[in-house]
């Protein structure tokens, strides 16, 4: 990423030609050096005329002015008036040529046009009107180290201002059609953790088209980084199957869970209330909490009890996460021969798990006896994430 960096620093200098008034610049010190060993004879020897004329010209070109050296001579004085005049014209079209290359940079980057370069980041395809919401919620149960990139094409003032909200966390915007494989890499797709795709509906446009988007960029996101882990949203049920054979491995259906809990809101309003308080993160919310090594191949009250007393946590539930095997997992990092014949007969067979994917089972209201093992991860109700 430093490479990239430098390389794209050094490209913009050239485009604006700031090489050239470097050389300018050293022209106007030499021509001073000269000049000065040419008409202060009182200096010793010609090189040793040059050296003292080499300095004087750089301290008078950047106006510093020590004074320790200066030309007696009206032909010396006549040349520092010119390297006075120079050093005024070269020097500022020099400084202000490269801060409006930062400032282009920032400007770039604020609309959301220049490339991302972190790394370990989270990607949001897309945007809708819980984005916000979602965003909000997101920054909250993350670590504050771990970007957040915003890939969508609404009107940059409206990312900004997003972004304002969180000063202390990394939120950052790309602008560009998140479905394109450009805007992915440029996006630094394969360096990212985890991408969410959200059901991003157009003016004029179908459940169907929004869906068809979703699958072609789950599509390409897996194709560029195979390792990374996605979630999806749809419009129609009906397509989960197309993005469960894209490998993407969370699928959440829009307006999946209204039936249930307007039937929970006419049946106990007080119970939809309940569920709708910790979906919304009102005081208390929803946790999860992996096992820690010490209470492993203990019972599961010995957490609980734990959790309770020391973190006013409620446990309800439980989870095993277990790993599939990707056919990436076994294959080198570095291209190979070997390795495109394995992809390409695992692409023949439409295979990418080796033993499934991840698996995840879970338990509402586990028994006080269970005895916990690794890869276990416990749900809490609690204010704040407990730190265990």
């Amino acid at each position: 990423m430093l490479k990239e960096s430098i390389t794209a620093f050094i490209r913009a200098l050239h485009r604006e030609r700031v090489f050239y008034l470097i050389l300018a610049v050293v022209s106007l010190v030499l021509f001073g050096a000269l000049g000065f060993s040419l008409t202060e004879f009182g200096q010793g020897s010609w090189w040793q005329a040059f050296r003292q004329g080499a300095w004087w010209s750089l301290v008078t070109l950047t106006t510093v002015g020590y004074g320790d050296v200066v030309p007696q001579t009206a032909t010396g004085r006549a040349v520092g008036v010119v390297l006075m005049l120079g050093g005024v014209l070269s020097l500022s079209l020099l400084t202000a040529t490269v801060a409006s290359i930062f400032v282009e940079r920032k400007f770039r980057q604020e609309r959301g046009l220049e490339a991302i370069k972190t790394t370990q980041h989270i990607l949001v395809l897309g945007w809708h009107h819980d984005g916000e919401i979602l965003l909000d919620r997101l920054l909250k149960r993350l670590p504050d180290t771990t970007p957040v990139v915003l890939v969508n094409k609404l009107p940059p003032e409206q990312m900004e201002a997003l972004r304002g909200k969180y000063p202390s966390q990394e939120v950052l915007f790309l602008w560009g059609d998140y479905s394109r494989e450009e805007t992915l890499q440029k996006a630094n797709v394969r360096q990212a953790i985890k991408a969410i795709i959200l059901a991003d509906r157009q003016p004029d446009e179908t459940s169907a088209q929004v869906d068809q988007r979703t699958l072609l960029t789950a599509l390409t996101i897996k194709d560029l980084h195979p390792k990374i882990r996605v979630l999806a949203e749809l419009l129609q049920p009906e397509n989960r199957a197309y993005l469960e054979r894209a490998g993407v491995e969370e699928i959440l259906i829009r307006g999946q869970y209204d039936g249930p809990l307007l039937a929970e809101a006419l049946a106990s309003p007080g119970l939809f209330r309940a569920f709708t308080s910790l979906l919304t993160g009102e005081g208390q919310s929803l946790w999860a909490v992996e096992v820690p090594h010490r209470f492993q191949g203990r019972p599961l009250e010995d957490l609980a009890n734990h959790l309770n007393k020391h973190h006013q946590a409620l446990l309800i539930a439980l989870y095993t996460e277990g790993h599939g095997l990707h056919l990436e997992d076994l294959l080198s990092d570095e291209p190979s021969a070997i390795d495109d014949f394995i992809r390409r007969k695992f692409a023949e067979t439409k295979m990418t798990h080796l033993f499934g994917r991840a698996k995840v089972e879970c338990q509402i209201n586990p028994p006080g006896s269970l005895i916990l093992g690794p890869q276990q991860y416990v749900v809490v109700i609690a204010t704040q994430k407990p730190n265990i």
